[in-house]
């Protein structure tokens, strides 16, 4: 891996399925790769039709409920929503946010994958992209979902997650604590399970973000286990919040 590399490029260059990479290498989150890490680039399989790769994603995809957020001493996380509106399920995103002057002069450009692989057919995932050096002030923005393609039905990606018993509760001005039990409704054991915790303001805009890793190696079906997550809010105070989960079905 060289600066800037992704896994979607990688893929794209040696047309490998990013998926197929991700499992040859061992890879739960595509987004925690280093510089200078070494990948397997499996060969292409004989005889199936060429994979697809990221393309602009069409106008189903939307960027909403964008926050930006300061943080000290002098960064900024852009937080907000990839909703899709489509009947598919929509995979290997990738989000930009572009910050420019009165006069349409770019001053800074980030992107980054959502906080989960995979977003739902009528529904959204969140992401987080920091701005180290942002400009001291900027009087326009945009908010693009660059890439995106289909989730393919053979995919290992397992939505079949359940929250329940979920509780928030503010654990001082600044933190912002949410447990709860996190149930697989589906008929498959899954690994590699992540919890997205996104919190909202009055506005419906996001303030924080959080995802983790459960401890848990395998959640068989209908199977249980608790998670809990502790949001840092430098804003506004939490009014709703939502929480997600996503793993890798057990083969």
């Amino acid at each position: 891996m060289a600066s800037g590399d992704t896994l979607l490029a990688i893929a794209a260059k040696f047309s490998v399925p990013a998926e197929r990479i991700q499992e040859v290498n061992g890879i739960i989150d595509p987004r925690r790769l280093q510089i200078g890490q070494e990948l397997i680039i499996p060969q292409p399989e004989p005889n199936l039709e060429q994979p697809p790769t990221p393309t602009p994603t069409p106008p189903p995809m939307a960027i909403r409920k964008l926050n930006f957020q300061p943080m000290p001493p002098g960064g900024i996380w852009a937080l907000g929503e990839v909703y899709n509106s489509s009947s598919d399920p929509v995979s290997e995103l990738v989000v930009q946010v572009s910050l420019f002057d009165a006069e349409g002069k770019l001053l800074a450009s980030e992107a980054a994958f959502p906080q989960l692989d995979v977003v739902p057919p009528g529904g959204a995932v969140s992401f987080a992209i920091l701005f180290d050096s942002p400009p001291r002030q900027f009087a326009q923005y945009q908010a693009l979902v660059l890439a995106g393609v289909p989730t393919s039905p053979n995919t290992r990606y397992y939505l079949d997650l359940l929250a329940s018993d979920v509780q928030g509760q503010a654990s001082d001005a600044t933190r912002y604590r949410i447990t709860g039990e996190l149930e697989n409704v589906g008929s498959s054991d899954v690994e590699a399970l992540r919890v997205l915790v996104t919190a909202y303001d009055d506005a419906d805009h996001v303030i924080a973000v959080r995802q983790i890793n459960l401890p848990v190696s395998v959640l068989r079906s209908a199977a249980t286990t608790p998670f809990e997550a502790e949001l840092a809010i430098l804003g506004s105070p939490v009014t709703t919040y939502s929480v997600q989960a996503q793993g890798l079905r057990v083969e």
